[in-house]
């Protein structure tokens, strides 16, 4: 009986080292970065995977327990250690006390440059008081084994001294989250060929990063910075899903509707995802509308209404739609416009009176719908609510199959 404990040490050992090596690398991505450390320094099997681990995440808890110069020292000595080449890594702190230096990022990037990184992520709040970043380093910019990048609280500068060609080369998928760009002064328009995947959230200055990407597929904008519409018209011709915030653009919402005839196609559009919406600004519906006319293989529509407590903050453009602009719901579209539109979901529904003169629209000039999802406001009155009901289920529809879906707005 004695040899039983040893027995079934050695059967859980074995177990574990006929694990395939993918299998303990699966594993290790399921654990932070302390958890990794406490197994690998407790069982030498797991150490040796460990060592040839190249998937690294180091965030924002490590930077709460450690300083600059430690958390640096650490995350080295784990890259020297290295017995392969490291395809993935994250960095995500907040700022340390000493504050790591500009070379210190650059030091570390150019290691990662040369040792076959693919997704890289740095996320590194230098002092959120000041709002002092780093800048991104040119060895990121001009990386070729990059993949997929994610970049957050930080300068993007174009390089002076890069060749065109070699910027983002092999990059899929780039994200930029809190980043501030600069002037783009070489005069030159950068192609990535590769890009499928842009996205910009809360960034500044993104009029400076003029691109050329023939392959995107998504573009995703959620900034409160103003963005003008020349930077989304170079993208209209090939994107396939647009995701963006409407309220950034109302100071430019005029401007935009007046220049409608050079308002481009989006030929490839079948998906668009609007959010901080408001049903209650005439020249967001008709910006809005303007926009779904343009997009003729349009498929599926989804718009996340403001919040009113958010839609009193913009001040006095949060006014009632005025009638005589949107006194006819089939005036809005032609039969054209919305011949493709299969799936509508709409978020935050309160009944307001642009909102049921859209749905109407919708519903009489979409042929092939299939679900309108409505999702109440959760503080919507229950008199509000069953009237509107009413009154969309009496909507004429152009197609056979469409159906009004209404959700619980406490169920997802």
């Amino acid at each position: 009986m004695a040899s039983h404990p040893r027995l079934r040490s050695n059967t859980a050992s074995d177990l574990i080292s006929q694990l395939p090596e993918d299998i303990k690398h699966r594993i290790l991505e399921c654990l932070n970065t302390r958890e990794v450390a406490r197994t690998a320094v407790l069982s030498k099997q797991w150490n040796d995977v460990w060592l040839r681990h190249g998937r690294l995440v180091f965030d924002w808890d490590l930077g709460d327990l450690l300083g600059g110069n430690i958390c640096l020292k650490m995350i080295t000595n784990v890259l020297l250690l290295r017995s392969g080449p490291v395809k993935k890594f994250t960095l995500a702190i907040s700022k340390f006390e000493p504050a790591l230096k500009q070379s210190d990022i650059d030091v570390l990037c150019r290691f990662l440059s040369r040792n076959g990184i693919e997704k890289l992520h740095l996320s590194i709040d230098a002092d959120g008081d000041t709002g002092e970043y780093y800048t991104v380093p040119v060895c990121v910019i001009s990386c070729p084994t990059i993949k997929q990048l994610q970049l957050g609280y930080m300068y993007f500068c174009w390089p002076v001294n890069t060749q065109p060609a070699s910027m983002f080369y092999g990059v899929t998928s780039l994200k930029f989250h809190f980043m501030e760009f600069k002037p783009n002064d070489t005069g030159i328009l950068p192609s990535i060929p590769h890009l499928e995947i842009l996205v910009f959230f809360d960034c500044d200055g993104i009029n400076h990063f003029v691109i050329s990407a023939p392959k995107l597929k998504c573009l995703s904008f959620a900034t409160r910075i103003v963005a003008e519409w020349k930077f989304f018209e170079l993208h209209f011709p090939v994107i396939e899903t647009l995701r963006f915030s409407v309220c950034p653009l109302y100071n430019k919402a005029t401007a935009a509707i007046n220049v409608q005839e050079r308002f481009p196609i989006a030929t490839n559009l079948q998906v668009i995802k609007l959010t901080n919406f408001s049903f209650a600004h005439t020249k967001c519906i008709t910006l809005v509308i303007q926009l779904l006319r343009k997009c003729p293989k349009l498929h599926k529509l989804e718009i996340n209404s403001m919040e009113y407590r958010h839609c009193m903050i913009y001040g006095r453009e949060f006014q009632c739609p005025d009638p005589t602009s949107l006194k006819d719901p089939e005036s809005l579209f032609n039969d054209q416009d919305l011949c493709k539109l299969k799936t509508v979901k709409m978020k935050e529904f309160r009944g307001l009176r642009g909102e049921m003169l859209f749905i109407e629209a919708i519903l009489s000039k979409s042929p092939v719908l299939e679900e309108v999802f409505i999702m109440e406001s959760v503080g919507i009155d229950a008199s509000v609510a069953f009237k509107m009901t009413r009154e969309m289920t009496s909507f004429p529809r152009a197609s056979p199959k469409a159906k009004i879906v209404f959700g619980d707005p406490k169920g997802s």
